[in-house]
This record gives C-alpha cells, structure tokens and sequence, in this order.
C-alpha cells in the first residue's frame, strides 16, 4: 500500500470519533490523510436526493438535516446529523443516488472523505465499504430506540420531546428554533394536525414556545422537559 501523507485536517480528526475509533489502524490512517475539510453556509444543500454520490462526510460544527419527499408536496425529516457524526454513508455502500436532500441547519463545518479515494482504498481493502456500513447501522439502531422510546410517551411528550430534540440554535434568533411545518410534525408524531394544533396551543399559552411560519421557537426550555418527562 502506497504511503499515505498527512491531510490539513489529520491531527483534528481524533479517536473521540466513535466510528473511527472502532476502525482498524490503516483504514484510520487512510481516512485522516484524505478528508478534506468544507465549509457551507446556512441553508446551503450539501447535496442533494438523486444526485450521485460523492463520497462520505462527517460534521465539525453545526448541524445537517436530511429531508426525503415521500410524496409530492411532502417532506419528511429523517436525521438530524451533529458534530462528530457521519452521513452520506448509504450512497457510498450501494452505490445509488442520494436518498436526501443534506441541508445545512446554520453554518457548517465538515469533512469530506471523497468517493474516488474510497474506490482507490477498496481495491485493496474492499473491508471499507463493511465498516461504512456500520454508520448506517447505528442510525438504524438510534431510529428504532427513538421511535419505541416515543411511542411509549403520551402525545404532550412525544411533541415537547421531538420540539427539545429537533430544534437548533442559528443566526437568526437568540433562542432555539424547530424549522418544521406543522403538517409534518403531526405526521412525524403521528397524531392529527388538530390535536397538534391544540397541544401547541396549550404550550404557547403556558409560555412555554411560540410559533411563526414553519417555525417552532423555544421560550422555556425548563418547562418542555418536564413535560417530556
């Protein structure tokens, strides 16, 4: 295997990395000499669903929603991705188009792990595309423990839980906001518009949060988790 040099990012990419820390040393190695950091601003799409895959990413700072459209009109948000998580990583398995739209949540920091080098690893470690599955496993696994945990809850809260859970800070308010219609939170809950309508309304008369267009702002932060509790 051909020596690999050092990348700008290689003495930040640290074995606090869940993933990368379980991965053997060359596959460690091969990876902190290839990422190349990028930066995106707010709102910027990292990609987009049905392009074609261009490798794997892992988030330095801020955070990346990816959003799939069931159906016409529709959108649903799948993953919140934060710092020192990947994504990207079903693409780069299978070989297929983009499932999401990545989209950044506030300015963005990440790196990027291009799909040539991969190719270029996998020729004589095909072992890789093993243990970049294993990031889709544990996304699986976090859904699945989200969605029992959730399920269990009353609908009060579920909704504060999902409100604490998705909502993130940005440049546009000094308060935490949820960037999500409220059609597709009562689906993601999976409860009626109107009995969502009428929880949130009861949270807003408690000061609990306010509501804009497509915008759930977080007021009391106290009072939401003991209502998630």
């Amino acid at each position: 295997m051909p020596q690999l040099e050092k990348s700008p990012m290689h003495d930040t990419l640290g074995d606090d990395d869940r993933w990368l820390s379980r991965l053997p040393p060359a596959t460690r190695d091969f990876i902190r000499a290839r990422v190349r950091p990028r930066k995106f601003a707010d709102r910027a799409r990292v990609y987009s669903a049905g392009d074609e895959p261009d490798g794997l990413y892992q988030i330095v700072s801020g955070e990346v929603r990816l959003m799939a459209y069931p159906a016409v009109g529709r959108q649903f948000l799948t993953l919140v991705v934060r710092r020192r998580h990947w994504f990207g990583e079903l693409s780069v398995v299978d070989g297929g188009p983009r499932p999401h739209d990545a989209i950044c949540q506030g300015p963005v920091e990440l790196l990027h792990l291009p799909l040539r080098d991969i190719a270029d690893f996998a020729a004589t470690q095909p072992g890789i595309y093993g243990h970049v599955a294993l990031i889709g496993c544990e996304h699986q696994r976090a859904a699945l423990s989200y969605i029992g945990s959730m399920l269990a809850k009353p609908s009060r809260a579920r909704l504060a839980e999902m409100i604490l859970n998705m909502a993130s800070r940005g440049t546009d308010f000094d308060h935490p906001v949820l960037h999500m219609s409220q059609e597709d939170l009562a689906g993601r809950l999976g409860m009626s518009r109107q009995h969502l309508g009428n929880l949130l309304s009861e949270m807003k008369a408690a000061g609990s949060i306010a509501t804009s267009y497509g915008r759930i702002h977080i007021l009391d932060r106290r009072a939401l988790l003991a209502m998630a509790d």
